[in-house]
C-alpha cells in the first residue's frame, strides 16, 4: 500500500502547544525555518478548541490529524495533532513521536519549546553533525541561555535529601554564595563541553531509534523531571548525555507554564514529578519522599503567609 510506505526523512522537529497559539506560530515562522536540514516538522497542540486549530491551519495550510493513524499527505512539512486533553509535556511529545513513528522513516528527533531563539543559524545542523560522529550517546544538546544571561544547562545529579532537605532547610541561615554552591548554580556557568546528567529539555536533539528503544518519554509525568528521566532511560540502552557549547540558543523560560499555571501549580507540578522520578528511578525511599514532600510543602506555606 503505498499510502503506508514511509518516507525518508533526517529530522522530525516536535512542538507541544499549550494555549500558546502565536508563540509557536512565531517560532516556526522565525527560527525553524533557518534549519536547512530535511524536516517534518509536528505540532502537538494539547487542550485544543476549533479556533486554536483553526490559527494553525490558516497560517501553515497544515494538515489536521484527528487520529495518527489516518493516511495523510507526506509531501507535506507541517502536521498539527489536535487533541482534545492536555497531555501534558511528555505524553504529548511521545505522542508526535509516535506519528512520525508511524508515517516517516526519520533518523533524528528535535524536541523543542516554542520560546526559543535561535543565536547561530546553524544549531541544529551542527549538533547532529556532532551527535553522528558519538555513537555512545542518546541525547545532545546545545548551550542554552536565559534572559538574564544565565546559563540553564548542563546539571549535575542531585541527591533527593540535599534537594529536598538540605537546601531548604538551610538556604535562610547561608550566603549567597554558599547559597549557589549548594543549588549547584555555578555549575551550568562553567560546564565544558562533554558527558553530563541533565541537560535542559526545552532544546534537545535524540537519534530516533534510540528514543523508542529507551521506551520514550515516561508518561507518569505531565510536567517537569522529563529531562532527568530520560537520562535515566537512556542508560539503560547505554546511552548517555553530551552537551556541546559551541552553537547555542536563547529560552524565555516558563513564559507559558507561568501564565497558565502559576507559582503554586509550578510547584507542585515539580515536587509531583521528581519526587516520582525520585522514588521509581533512584529507589529512594519512601520515608526519604514523605521527609522531603513535607518540608518542602512547609516552606512553600510560609512562603504563601509572608506574601
Amino acid at each position: 500500500n503505498r499510502n503506508k510506505q514511509k518516507t525518508h526523512n533526517m529530522l522530525a522537529i516536535i512542538i507541544v502547544n499549550y494555549r500558546n497559539e502565536e508563540q509557536t506560530i512565531r517560532f516556526i515562522n522565525k527560527e525553524l525555518v533557518k534549519i536547512t536540514t530535511d524536516k517534518k516538522i509536528v505540532i502537538v497542540n494539547n487542550a485544543a478548541t476549533l479556533n486554536s486549530n483553526q490559527k494553525f491551519i490558516n497560517n501553515f495550510k497544515c494538515q489536521l490529524i484527528t487520529e495518527i493513524s489516518n493516511t495523510v499527505n507526506k509531501k507535506d512539512n507541517i502536521y498539527l495533532i489536535s487533541s482534545s486533553k492536555n497531555l501534558g509535556f511528555a505524553q504529548g511529545n511521545n505522542l508526535g513521536v509516535k506519528f512520525i513513528q508511524e508515517h516517516f522513516d526519520t533518523k533524528f528527533i528535535l524536541f523543542t519549546n516554542n520560546d526559543i531563539h535561535f543565536i547561530d543559524n546553524n544549531v541544529v545542523e551542527t549538533l547532529i553533525e556532532k551527535l553522528e560522529t558519538l555513537p555512545d550517546v542518546g541525547i545532545i544538546g546545545p548551550k542554552i541561555i536565559g534572559l538574564s544571561g544565565e546559563l540553564q544547562s548542563p546539571e549535575p545529579y542531585i541527591p533527593f535529601l540535599k534537594r529536598y532537605v538540605w537546601i531548604y532547610l538551610s538556604t535562610p541561615f547561608l550566603s549567597r554564595k554558599k547559597k549557589k554552591e549548594i543549588f549547584k548554580l555555578d555549575y551550568s556557568q562553567k560546564a565544558k563541553e562533554g558527558y553530563h546528567y541533565k541537560i535542559m529539555g526545552s532544546f534537545f536533539i535524540v537519534r530516533t531509534a534510540d528514543f523508542i528503544k529507551c521506551g520514550m518519554m515516561d508518561p507518569n509525568t505531565f510536567l517537569y523531571a522529563e529531562e532527568v528521566i530520560l537520562t535515566e532511560r537512556m542508560k539503560k540502552i547505554h546511552k548517555k548525555v553530551y552537551y556541546y557549547p559551541k552553537v547555542s540558543v536563547l529560552h524565555e523560560h516558563g513564559t507559558t507554564t507561568k501564565k497558565n499555571l502559576g507559582t503554586k501549580g509550578i510547584n507542585m507540578n515539580l515536587l509531583k514529578s521528581e519526587t516520582y522520578y525520585y522514588k521509581k528511578y533512584m529507589n529512594i525511599p519512601s520515608w526519604e519522599i514523605y521527609i522531603g514532600t513535607l518540608i518542602y510543602r512547609t516552606i512553600l506555606f510560609i512562603k504563601n503567609k509572608i506574601r
